[in-house]
C-alpha cells in the first residue's frame, strides 16, 4: 500500500517529484473518492493530500490510523476538523502560495468585468441587440482613483492590494488583526470595517472563512456601503449572508462579482442567475495552469522533506499538536 494517497489527481509534476525520490503514491482520479476506496487506500498512508472541496472528517481520520501529515492542495482548510486532527496529532498543512496570484488575478478580472460592463456588452452584442444608444447604456467608470477596500489581509488580499495600486486606486483594508508590516510595505491604509464598508468604490472578500466570519457581510453591511458599491467575493460563499447579497442586488444598491457560493455548484434556479448587475464565476478562481503546477511541486516538495527528514512544512496551522515535529 502507498505512503502517500491523493483523494484527487493532482498536476502530475507532484508524481515526477515523488518518483524521483522514489515514494510510492496513488491517486483517485475523479472528483470525489467513495468510501470503499478510501477505507481501501488510507489505511496504511503516511500523508494524505485532498483538495480544498474535499471534507475530511473524524469519519475519514478513523480510516486513516497511521496518517501523521494531511495536506490541503490549496489554501482553504475550511472542510478539514482540525480539532480532530489535533486530537489524534496529525499535522495539518496547506498551500496557499502559489493559488494566491491567482486568486487575485481573478478579482481583478470580476471587478472589471462589472465595472466595464463585459458580460452585459457581450450578452448584447451576441443577441444582435446592438443599437445607437447601447454605448451610452454601458457608459463605464475606470478603476483608477477608485477606493478598494480589501477584506483579509492574508496572502490573496496582499496580492490584490499590488494589483489595484499598480492601477493607481486608492487600497484600503480590514482584517480581525491589523498587519503593520504588510500595510507599510504595500503602502496601503487600515481602515475600521464599517469605514471600509462606507468609503470603499470596490470591496474585495478574501478573508478565511471561520466561525466568526460567517456572515460577516450581512443586511447591516450591506446598509452601509455606498450606492452601486462593487462588492467581489473570492473567500467562501459563507462569508457573505447571501440572503442580504440577493436583497441589496434585487433592490440596485450594489453590483457584484461572486467566484464562491452558499452552495456549490450554485442551483440552476439560483435568485442570483437573475440579475444583471452581478457576474457569477464557478469557483475558477485558483485555477490557472501556473498555480496548479506550482502547488503540485510545492506539495510534494514538502512531502518529501516530511517523510525523509522529518521536516514540517512552514505551513502546518496545527503545529502545536504534531507530534513529528522537529526543528526545520
Amino acid at each position: 500500500m502507498s505512503r502517500v494517497v491523493y483523494t484527487f489527481k493532482p498536476n502530475k509534476a507532484a508524481f515526477d517529484v515523488l518518483s524521483k525520490e522514489g515514494i510510492d503514491y496513488t491517486y483517485f482520479d475523479g472528483n470525489q473518492p467513495d468510501i470503499e476506496w478510501l477505507a481501501k487506500n488510507l489505511k496504511e498512508a503516511e500523508v494524505v493530500v485532498v483538495p480544498p472541496w474535499q471534507f475530511f472528517t473524524a469519519e475519514h481520520f478513523n480510516l486513516a490510523p497511521k496518517l501523521k501529515l494531511l495536506f490541503v492542495g490549496g489554501s482553504g482548510l475550511d472542510k478539514i476538523d482540525l480539532n480532530e486532527a489535533s486530537k489524534r496529532g496529525v499535522c495539518v498543512a496547506n498551500a496557499p502560495d502559489a493559488i494566491a496570484k491567482a486568486v487575485a488575478e481573478h478579482a481583478l478580472a470580476l471587478t472589471l468585468a462589472v465595472l466595464r460592463n463585459v458580460v452585459r456588452g457581450d450578452r448584447i452584442v451576441r443577441s444582435g441587440g446592438w443599437g445607437s444608444d447601447t454605448q451610452r447604456l454601458l457608459l463605464a467608470t475606470s478603476i483608477a482613483g477608485k477606493r478598494v477596500g480589501i477584506i483579509g489581509l492574508g496572502r490573496v488580499g496582499a496580492e490584490v492590494a499590488k494589483l489595484f495600486k499598480a492601477l493607481n486606486a486608492e487600497v484600503v483594508y480590514w482584517s480581525r488583526a491589523r498587519k503593520t508590516e504588510v500595510e507599510h510595505a504595500l503602502d496601503i491604509k487600515y481602515v475600521t470595517l464599517d469605514e471600509l464598508l462606507t468609503s470603499s468604490d470596490v470591496i474585495i472578500v478574501s478573508i478565511a472563512l471561520t466561525n466568526e466570519t460567517k456572515g460577516l457581510i450581512s443586511h447591516r453591511e450591506f446598509s452601509l456601503m455606498k450606492p452601486g458599491a462593487i462588492v467581489i467575493n473570492v473567500s467562501r460563499g459563507a462569508v457573505i449572508d447571501e440572503e442580504a447579497l440577493i436583497k441589496a442586488l434585487s433592490e440596485g444598491r450594489v453590483r457584484a462579482g461572486l467566484d464562491v457560493y452558499v452552495k456549490e455548484p450554485l442551483p440552476k434556479d439560483s435568485e442570483l442567475t437573475r440579475f444583471d448587475n452581478v457576474v457569477l464565476t464557478p469557483h475558477i478562481a485558483g485555477f490557472t495552469l501556473e498555480a496548479l503546477r506550482d502547488t503540485a511541486i510545492f506539495v510534494a516538495t514538502e512531502i518529501v522533506n516530511f517523510l525523509t527528514r522529518k521536516s514540517l512544512p512552514y505551513t502546518v496551522v496545527n503545529r502545536d499538536s504534531c507530534v513529528e515535529e522537529k526543528p526545520r
